[in-house]
């Protein structure tokens, strides 16, 4: 790695001194670099393997970290010397951990990219590509490109996918659990019902993306439609809701009345994005009627005194 080395020094107390010189070539991060981006450059710039200048930075492993939790094992006496970076600077360069959060908003792989930033910046990862309510670039201000692209996404799709991820986004930086919640639910029961296949916030599908971010508008901003699609064609559903909530069976009418309307609009099931996997699972996926009923409750319960409205 050409001039950069350790150097020991034995003090007057006994202790052994570590100096570390910073690494010949130290590209700047661009502005949100993932950390393990800037790594991959910093160890093609200095000609040497990734594993290899991890193991040099005192990093572990030998693996390239991305996640806050990653960092455990760091050896900062080493690392931030060697890159001339203080230990927050380099902190914030990587994603937060959210194992425990009822949303996984950020994504394990690069599911989408700014063309324009990697032509300027060849191999540059921004960490707010990884999170699912990115939909443009926060440095260039460019759509970022999903890796499955689609064609036909209609506008209207497109105004409740950008009006979900900013809900999305707005409730986890309130740390709102109960929203979050809310949209975790209603995620596992559109892949219940067979309206999405696996619907995730950060597919790399445009067209399955922007349906699950759709969903997240629709079951925060409108619970009775989101119950009416959650429990289109299950009649045995609707009179369980009137057993359960007497004192709103003017309201569980409406929804059967536009749950039954839907039913004739939309298809029962819709392929989002090719997986050869879904074939043999789609066979036996489990009835959806209890986990939609479920759904609904949530709904009209949490409309409480505004239920008539």
């Amino acid at each position: 790695m050409g001039e950069a080395r350790l150097e020991y020094s034995a003090p007057a107390h006994g202790r052994v001194r570590v100096n570390v010189n910073p690494l010949p070539r130290r590209p700047p991060p661009v502005p949100d670099e993932l950390l393990s981006s800037w790594i991959g450059r910093l160890a093609r710039a200095n000609h040497c393997s990734v594993e290899e200048l991890c193991g040099y930075l005192g990093l572990g492993q030998g693996r390239v970290p991305e996640r806050m939790n990653d960092l455990g094992q760091v050896n900062w006496a080493r690392l931030s010397p060697a890159v001339e970076q203080t230990r927050d600077d380099i902190a914030a360069m990587t994603l937060p951990d959210t194992m425990h959060l009822p949303v996984q908003y950020v994504s394990n792989d690069d599911f989408q990219v700014c063309i324009n930033c990697m032509v300027q910046t060849p191999d540059v990862i921004l960490r707010h590509w990884r999170f699912a309510w990115s939909l443009t670039c926060e440095n260039c201000g460019r759509p970022l490109m999903a890796k499955y692209l689609a064609d036909g996404i209609s506008d209207r799709l497109r105004v409740r996918a950008s009006r979900g991820a900013a809900v999305l986004k707005t409730a986890v930086l309130d740390n709102d659990l109960r929203c979050m919640r809310r949209i975790s639910f209603t995620l596992s029961i559109l892949n219940l019902l067979g309206l999405a296949h696996t619907a995730q916030l950060t597919s790399r599908g445009q067209l399955e993306r922007s349906a699950a971010l759709a969903a997240v508008d629709v079951c925060t901003t409108l619970p009775l439609l989101g119950a009416a699609i959650l429990l289109r064609g299950n009649d045995r559903a609707f009179w369980e809701l009137r057993r359960v909530f007497p004192q709103h069976r003017r309201l569980i009418e409406r929804v059967r009345r536009l749950s039954q309307d839907l039913e004739m609009r939309l298809p029962r099931r819709q392929k989002l994005e090719p997986s050869p996997k879904k074939e043999t699972q789609r066979a036996n996926r489990p009835v959806a009627s209890e986990g939609g009923l479920r759904a609904a409750r949530q709904a009209i319960s949490e409309l409480g005194s505004n239920a008539s409205r």
